[in-house]
């Protein structure tokens, strides 16, 4: 009997529901971040080349 009333008590606790909630949900994020890498990669290397070509042009401009 005491066994059952265990079960019963286990089965009834869901304080652990929130992390497995919260795990979900990151994994889902990070999922969605590997399938997008590729084109975040390429925007942000793109974006540092812009960003390196004005330095190097306000430095060259500014040194004439």
């Amino acid at each position: 009997m005491k066994l059952g009333k265990f079960l019963k008590a286990l089965w009834d606790d869901d304080r652990g529901q929130s992390t497995t909630e919260y795990i979900l949900m990151l994994s889902v994020v990070v999922m969605i971040a590997m399938k997008f890498r590729k084109m975040f990669d390429s925007k942000m290397e793109s974006a540092v080349q812009t960003l390196g070509g004005q330095i190097e042009g306000a430095l060259n401009g500014g040194s004439d």
